[in-house]
């Protein structure tokens, strides 16, 4: 077992892009496949008795290792076990179960949201206002976290903004997806499916002690499928809604238990699909106008296109711990990832070549953090300092073919962000502690812009051979900000089972610039928290209840918006959110667990003036009177949008989910498992139009599985959206396809993004 990790080792470090390379290495996770199965039918059984209490988790959501009871955060985290027994794979599949946490899509662009705040604005300008950390590491683009979890430990989600020890656009708040370490003894597991839409998918990983000393472990993952959507014109692609993912992961990890740790973490995935669907939600669109069919069935399509969306991701992470004495160590997490995307969009959603777009983006990131934690009786410090260098190169390439025009904007940004942070806790008496925070972060931002166009719907080639423009406007710029982020909590021991806090914090992102326009520079916006939280184990360890009521002051708060028909980020002056989160487990008897969680959330402008079209030159005396709004002829409308709901911001979210083991007469057991989730309505702009929008809806979820006696394999069966439900996972306006005719005040097309419906899969899992 010693031979086939270096094997595969050296193999993963020359993986390049080619196709032919990723196949060979898919070819060898097969036979990888092959000889685990073999070995795991002669692995020692290692039954495990059922638990009459909740087990403990432990999080490094402050930047070490607590019980997730202890820390004075809102926070939820989830094992990798427990995602694989719900099969959650992804974090739109996290996002179903956490409360104030939701999430959208936009083609190849993930949107985040927690508690109302985030960001749907696209391009390397821009940042997240949700902070992902992989392996301790900051993924600067937000598609980055749309890969599937590969041989995760656990996913934590912080709610609220973490701007003290995690800086840099978690005014949201931030997601730490972790991996398994390597193991000391040799292990590993196989899993695969088979389901809906044709999808296959494997994922395994071995571990253990390649020498003495040395730890590796390495894991892989191959999912394919069809998609979810048919297309019903046989000019575009294939298909359209699929996955073709192939990911892997290597470890090494030096002097476990010794003073000096050290663990290196490489990893690589590669992905490639038609895209997603987009389909019409109103009659503004100018491909109605040219004879655009109707659908018949909400997952149907008719694109015309050769859509894409293909990618690369790989990265490399060393973390370090010395362990200077018995109560100070000293920590270093350095980072390097690099994404590449190509991206071609059928812009208008139907079998007619109205626009189409294709973005391409080339991101390369290094950062590190060092941080020294010391603990003394009564008194424990964290301080830290952080670097990140952020290249960032994109270009849109928007092709008109009713005008045979295609408008290209290429983007070349470069980010600099220093921080240095410091946290400490006074533990008053056994049971009172106080804890107190800052963080100072500079960032300095620089970009080029330049907005052409050519004539020719096929003249744009990407980002390496862009064809001779004609320029209309360049915008070559720089800027930089400065913040301070305090921190300020209370927290008390009740007793040993029950602990309440009460916290002051804040986080700021920094400003940027609109990707696909020529205009300034966009400001900084900040972000004041107040929460007060109950965190207790009850009933003996068979009762979990945490709960966290919170209070927003959002100023400055960077949302889209449409302004002479492009959609720009701008600052809107003002917000406030609150709300309260439960989440609630229990274990009724040993074989038994059930989890309740919701939320309610508050979140509305409270000063917002917006421009949204124009009224028309031509425009009528009603015009004038009404939708106009006040607007001359001619002349951008604005609105008031004080009281409006922020985007992705349901008012309810709720869950409920049950697991029940049965235990047979041959050792065996029966794992029933079943889930109902509930969102409330959302707004994908801050107009609050239901054209853009998605009403509330539930899901429900099953699984059935058998575990053999000695734990060594189970089967499962599982089923999501057992009742087909239809909904959009998001909602966009359009200047670009709407008919001027009919879109008199140039608000746009409104098209959404629909969802997946209802799917099955045979699971098969093997441990050895």
């Amino acid at each position: 077992m010693v031979v086939a990790p270096a094997n595969l080792m050296r193999i993963t470090a020359s993986l390049g892009r080619k196709a032919s390379i990723m196949n060979t290495t898919r070819y060898l996770a097969y036979r990888l496949l092959a000889g685990v199965a073999t070995i795991a039918i002669t692995a020692p059984a290692m039954a495990q008795e059922k638990q009459a209490f909740l087990e403990e988790i432990i999080v490094t959501a402050e930047k070490r290792e607590q019980s997730l009871q202890d820390v004075p955060i809102s926070i939820v985290a989830y094992t990798g076990d427990q995602l694989q027994k719900q099969s959650v794979d992804n974090i739109q599949g996290i996002a179903v179960e956490t409360p104030s946490l939701a999430f959208s899509r936009a083609g190849g662009e993930a949107q985040l949201y927690i508690r109302g705040i985030g960001t749907n604005a696209f391009g390397v300008t821009v940042d997240p206002s949700v902070a992902m950390h992989q392996d301790g590491v900051y993924l600067g683009r937000s598609q980055m976290g749309l890969t599937q979890f590969l041989d995760v430990e656990r996913v934590e989600i912080l709610r609220g903004p973490q701007g003290t020890l995690y800086g840099r656009n978690a005014t949201a708040g931030a997601i730490n997806i972790i991996s398994r370490r390597p193991t000391e003894e040799w292990e590993g597991y196989v899993r695969g499916a088979l389901g809906s839409w044709d999808r296959r998918e494997i994922e395994g990983a071995v571990s253990g002690a390649v020498t003495d000393g040395v730890l590796a472990r390495l894991s892989f993952k191959s999912l394919e499928d069809d998609g979810f959507t048919k297309d019903l014109d046989p000019r575009g692609g294939d298909q359209i809604d699929d996955n073709d993912l192939f990911a892997m992961r290597g470890q090494l990890e030096f002097g476990r238990d010794k003073p000096l740790n050290v663990r290196i973490i490489a990893d690589w995935s590669e992905f490639n699909s038609g895209n997603r669907t987009i389909i019409p939600r109103d009659n503004l669109g100018l491909a109605e106008t040219l004879g655009a069919l109707p659908l018949g069935d909400f997952d149907d399509t008719r694109n015309d296109l050769p859509t894409k969306e293909d990618w690369e991701f790989w990265g490399i992470t060393l973390l370090a711990d010395y362990e200077v004495s018995e109560n100070v160590t000293i920590s270093s997490v350095t980072g390097y990832k690099s994404y590449e995307n190509d991206f071609l969009f059928n812009t208008d959603g139907t079998e007619i070549d109205v626009t189409r777009s294709n973005f391409q983006y080339d991101t390369e990131q290094f950062s590190q953090e060092l941080r020294v934690d010391a603990r003394w009786d009564g008194f424990d410090i964290l301080v830290g300092g952080y670097y990140l260098h952020e290249d960032k190169n994109g270009a849109l390439g928007l092709i008109r073919a009713n005008i045979s025009t295609t408008f290209v904007i290429p983007n070349e940004d470069e980010v600099d962000a220093l921080a240095a942070f410091g946290q400490a806790t006074v533990h008053v008496t056994e049971q009172l502690r106080l804890i107190g925070g800052l963080r100072y972060s500079y960032e300095k931002k620089k970009d080029f812009t330049s907005i052409g166009g050519i004539f020719g719907p096929d003249a744009f080639d990407g980002l390496d051979s862009l064809a001779p423009v004609t320029v209309f406007s360049t915008r070559d710029d720089q800027d930089s900000w400065k913040d301070l982020a305090p921190r300020f909590v209370v927290q008390y021991d009740v007793n040993d089972d029950v602990n309440v806090f009460g916290s002051i914090s804040k986080a700021f992102k920094s400003g940027g610039w609109n990707a696909f326009t020529a205009n300034p520079s966009f400001n900084e916006e900040k972000l004041w928290s107040y929460e007060i939280g109950v965190r207790s184990d009850l009933m003996d360890g068979r009762l979990r209840l945490n709960a966290t009521a919170f209070y927003y002051d959002y100023e400055d708060l960077q949302v889209t918006t449409t302004l002479n028909n492009l959609t720009v980020t701008t600052n809107a002056a003002s917000a406030t959110n609150k709300g309260l989160e439960v989440e609630a487990i229990a274990l009724p008897t040993p074989e038994w667990r059930i989890g309740v969680s919701g939320s309610y959330l508050d979140a509305e402008y409270d000063t917002f003036l917006s421009p949204f079209g124009i009224c028309p030159a031509d425009a009528t005396p009603a015009e004038l009177a009404g939708p106009c709004n006040g607007a001359a002829p001619g002349a951008t409308r604005v609105f008031d949008l004080s009281g409006n709901t922020l985007t992705n911001a349901p008012e309810f979210k709720f869950n409920i989910n049950s697991t029940y083991d049965i235990a047979l007469s041959n050792g065996g057991t029966i794992t029933l498992f079943g889930q109902v989730a509930y969102q409330g309505k959302v707004y994908f702009t801050q107009f609050n139009e239901d054209e853009v929008g998605q009403d509330g809806f539930a899901l429900a979820d099953a699984r059935v599985s058998y575990t053999s006696p000695d734990d060594r394999w189970s089967i499962g069966f599982l089923v999501k959206n057992i009742f087909d439900k239809e909904y959009f996972q998001n909602g966009v306006r359009f200047t670009s396809t709407s008919d001027p005719a009919k879109d008199r005040f140039r608000i746009g097309n409104a098209l959404g993004y629909p969802a997946q419906g209802r799917s099955w899969a045979l699971q098969a899992r093997v441990n050895f």
